[in-house]
Order: structure tokens, then sequence, then C-alpha cells
């Protein structure tokens, strides 16, 4: 189960200490979630530093890669408050969930029944590539399953 994101400091005296130097860096930000056990961290801008994030096994989804520094650019603004990502409005307690197709927020007030279509699509979808094998058909896949 996918742990709701925090922020992991409050004062940047906090954040000086802990990332020794690297006070401004995503991957400086990226090994102290880590090993605050965080789940992941989903950035409204871009990184850089993308092979040694890669090398901790800690997931960071952004806009896209920069090679240009982030200093200055992030700062702490609260911690359980709403926020806005993407043009997505996040509050405290929704559900994220994000891979390599994208980043999903679900309202906290929604997840059941998200979850429950989620786990329907995901069987119909299954389904499927056993019957498009074997018929070699998308037009009768989609007559019988409704979708692709």
């Amino acid at each position: 189960m996918l742990k709701v994101l925090k922020p992991i400091w409050t004062k940047k005296s906090e954040i000086a200490t802990r990332l020794r130097g690297r006070i401004e860096k995503v991957l400086g930000w990226a090994t102290a979630m880590k090993y605050r056990s965080l789940a992941g961290a989903i950035i409204d801008g871009g990184v850089r530093d993308i092979p040694q994030i890669r090398k901790l096994q800690f997931p960071v989804f952004s806009r896209g890669v920069v090679p240009s520094t982030s200093i200055n650019h992030y700062r702490f603004v609260g911690m359980n408050v709403p926020v806005t990502c993407a043009g997505v409005r996040v509050h405290p307690g929704d559900v994220i969930s994000a891979d390599e197709d994208g980043v999903v927020v679900v309202p906290k007030d929604k997840a059941a029944d998200v979850l429950k279509k989620a786990q329907e699509l995901d069987n119909t979808e299954h389904s499927m590539l056993p019957f498009i094998e074997k018929y070699r058909s998308i037009t009768e896949a989609v007559a019988k399953y409704g979708r692709i």
C-alpha cells in the first residue's frame, strides 16, 4: 500500500543538517525522503540527477528532466495542507498512484469506488489479451469487451 507522502522537514536548518550541503538538490531530497521511509516524490517541475536518483531506487515523478540546478527554486510551504500540482488540487489524505504512465490523484472520499472500478477494468484488460491472441481481432475484442 502506498504511504501518504508528507513533507520531510519544517526548518531550513534541518535541511542543511540532513543534507550536508546538497540543500536544494532533488537528489539530496530524494535521499532524505527514502531514508525517512516515504514512498516517493511528485514534483511539479523539472529535475536532474536522474541516474543517481534511479540508483537510490526511490521513485520521483516530475514534468521532465532539466540540466539546471534547483537551488532557490523549491521551498517548504506547509505540511498537511491542500496543494495544486499540474493544475490538480490535492488534499491531505488523498490517494496518489504513480508509475511510468503518469500520476493520478484520487480524492479520499472516492478511493473505495475508484479502486473497485480500477480492479474491474484491470480484470477486463487481462481477459482481453488471450482473446486477442486467439482470435487476432481488435474489432471482435471491442465488440465483446466494449473497449481496448
